[in-house]
């Protein structure tokens, strides 16, 4: 029988198909091109030797200082020739951004304000009363058309995560203490920009594999700075905002605490996070790593956090590539917005995604998903592959 799952916090509907559940293996595999054994590659701009070939750095992190098991750094890096082979992470601006050119200090335009429209806490436009709905024959007679096209100029920023020296792909196959390197480059960059208050939003992503938009085989994640909050963000932010009123409690807490309970949908668990396959999964073998500590920024994660988040990062991301081999995917760090103080009720949360299956017609036309495996039998897949 097939089952139909709410989605409470993006506040829509699953389709669940049983007569697949069982067949995880049939989905198409998605290659990668960096073999693991290649150290460099002469064509890729990102490996070692090659720094010439990007825009200058923002962040290095060289070399893990042994002694106190602590990652040295320096911001505002000017690269010295004779150091370079010692890095580790470079995060450097984006040869081809997608938010071009400003440094998100510089305040935005204020929007037009047409026919009296104010803004909603989704981001959108409403009439500030039924009466003032125009009719079809007001609006030919005005010919007040400037709402249907709005546009203005965005500020921000876009940064990409070098994540490593080598040609590999997999962040999954380097060692615990080099992927804690990027999260830490990834906590110093997101502490950077929430300096800046024109900067409203920060999306962390990596897009491992061809299917999940990567147009490059060495491992790398990219960041992008946003001078106003996108309205699903929004949407979501203010659903997680009205839980807490009505209930008096975190919605990501209340959620992990009851999965922790019961057990279903539980991959992995560490002192600080845990490992979930969501209970509406729009995708198969999708997942979600959440800090039992309530943060709603990601960037004051703790030293001994962002340690035991490497640890459960590598050993899901294995997971899944070992249940999945090759399979693109794409990972999302989930964060409150910078300038919101909504803290009680904002949890953050890394999201990863296989790309197993295509968004098709159906989903176009719907918004609604159709997910061939139930998340129940993802974790345990998932758990059959973790490694001790």
């Amino acid at each position: 029988m097939h089952e139909t799952r709410y989605d409470w916090l993006a506040d829509r509907w699953v389709i669940f198909a049983p007569n697949r559940e069982e067949r995880p293996n049939e989905f198409k595999s998605v290659g990668c091109v960096a073999s693991p054994s290649e150290i460099h590659n002469p064509s890729c701009p990102f490996c070692k030797g090659f720094e010439h070939s990007t825009p200058s750095p923002t962040l290095v992190l060289p070399h893990i200082d042994l002694e106190s098991s602590r990652p040295l750094h320096r911001e505002g890096y000017a690269e010295d020739r004779e150091t370079l082979p010692s890095w580790l992470v470079r995060v450097v601006p984006n040869k081809f951004p997608a938010m071009a050119g400003n440094s998100g200090l510089a305040p935005r335009a204020k929007p037009m304000d047409p026919i009296s429209m104010r803004s909603t806490p989704y981001g959108r436009a409403e009439f500030e009363s039924e009466s003032e709905v125009q009719t079809e024959s007001s609006v030919a007679v005005a010919g007040d058309v400037s709402h249907l096209f709005r546009s203005e100029h965005p500020s921000g920023c876009h940064e990409v995560v070098i994540e490593s020296p080598n040609h590999v792909a997999s962040l999954a196959s380097m060692p615990t203490e080099h992927i804690e390197l990027v999260l830490e480059a990834y906590r110093k960059r997101l502490l950077h920009w929430r300096s800046h208050t024109n900067i409203q939003f920060a999306v962390v992503f990596k897009n491992f594999g061809a299917d999940a938009g990567a147009s490059l085989s060495h491992t790398h994640s990219q960041i992008i700075c946003l001078d106003f909050v996108p309205s699903d963000v929004q949407r979501i932010h203010q659903r997680l905002v009205k839980h807490h009123e009505e209930y008096g409690c975190c919605y990501i807490c209340q959620v992990m605490h009851e999965e922790v309970r019961q057990r279903d949908r539980i991959v992995t668990e560490t002192e600080h996070f845990v490992v979930i396959c969501p209970f509406a999964s729009r995708f198969p073998f999708a997942f979600s790593i959440i800090p039992r500590r309530h943060r709603p920024h990601f960037e004051d994660t703790s030293a001994a956090e962002l340690f035991d988040l490497a640890t459960v990062l590598k050993s899901s991301l294995s997971a899944l590539e070992r249940a999945q081999p090759e399979a693109a995917y794409n990972y999302v760090l989930q964060s409150s917005p910078f300038h919101q103080f909504d803290d009680e009720a904002h949890h953050w949360r890394l999201r990863v995604i296989p790309r197993l299956s295509k968004v098709a017609g159906f989903e176009w036309g719907s918004d609604c998903f159709i997910n061939t495996i139930k998340p129940e039998v993802a974790a345990r897949i998932l758990r059959e592959h973790l490694r001790p």
